[in-house]
Order: C-alpha cells, then structure tokens, then sequence
C-alpha cells in the first residue's frame, strides 16, 4: 500500500512539474498584453483642434492603454482642409500610434499622397514624426516618390517635411530631379 501511495506521488509530481509553465514562458504570459478595446471595421475621426481632422478607416483598431498606444490593421486615411478639400490621404497594412504623441509607424504598402503638392510617397515602411509634422522612411528601404503627376524618384533614407512640402533623401537610386 505504501509503495502505491509513493508511486502515486512520484507520477503526480512528475505530471504537474511537466504541466507547468518555465520562468520564460511564466514572464512571457504576465507580459501579454491584451487591448482595451477592439473595434472591427471602424470609422474613427482624429479631431484635435486647431489641426484639421483626420478620419480613418480600418479592418481593425486596437486600443492599449499602458502605455497609451493603437494598433490599425488595412487602414486608409484623409484629411480635409476647412473648405472641404483633400489636403492629405493614405494607407498601410498596418500602423502603431502612440496615443501620447500621436507618432505613427505605418507599415506594409504604405502610400501617402499630399494632394496640393501633388505628392505620392510609396514605401513598406514609414514614421510619422507628429510635432514635427515629417514623414521617415527606414534607412534600408527604397521608396518611390511621384510629383507633378508622373516624375518618379526612387531612394533611400527619406524626410519630408509635409508642413513646407520640403522632400530629401540620403540618396537617389533612380530618378532625377530637375531645379
């Protein structure tokens, strides 16, 4: 009877020591963290004033809380100036907001189009810089920028300054631009 009793101890600690999570799988599951609210194909306007609003579409937006961020899956934005005018529009697969700042990391076919500049900026990646009001690409990545309807560029390291429609690259792999 005894031996029974010991052999049942045995199995059962070896059964809950096999079952139990390791100390990174322990430190992986308390730092998972999961949305506030998951809004499903959502229409959302950005309005803070004096800045113009911006309304976005997404497949999906997921809202955190600490810290303070939102996750957007199949997004699409525009942005009007005070006559009814697009002055801005976009879209990505995929953006991260901080909610604090409200920078943007949009990813995964990213183009953003300045309607008055008649800019197209194409990239698979992008920062938003929002105090700034500049556009980033990463440092290892083409991006292709259209201007005046057909005259394309193609680069790396992109900045634009959106606010005085101020366009660079660190440097030109294909295009010219004629001053």
């Amino acid at each position: 009877m005894r031996g029974k009793l010991l052999l049942g101890m045995v199995l059962a600690s070896i059964t809950l020591s096999s079952c139990s999570l390791s100390s990174e799988q322990e430190i992986a599951m308390r730092s998972l963290q999961l949305p506030t609210m998951v809004l499903s194909d959502a229409t959302y306007v950005l309005d803070r004033s004096p800045q113009l609003p911006i309304t976005v579409v997404a497949e999906e937006i997921s809202l955190y809380d600490n810290p303070k961020r939102a996750t957007l899956k199949n997004l699409s934005f525009t942005q009007y100036d005070a006559k009814g005018v697009l002055e801005l529009s976009g879209s990505a697969d995929l953006a991260s907001v901080d909610l604090g700042t409200y920078d943007a990391e949009l990813t995964g076919s990213v183009r953003v189009e300045k309607a008055d500049a008649h800019l197209v900026i194409e990239a698979d990646q992008i920062q938003w810089i929002q105090d700034q009001e500049k556009l980033l690409s990463n440092p290892d990545s083409i991006v292709q920028l259209t201007f005046e309807g057909n005259k394309r560029v193609k680069g790396t390291s992109l900045v634009v300054e959106l606010s005085t429609s101020t366009v660079s690259f660190k440097e030109v792999e294909q295009g010219v631009i004629d001053l």
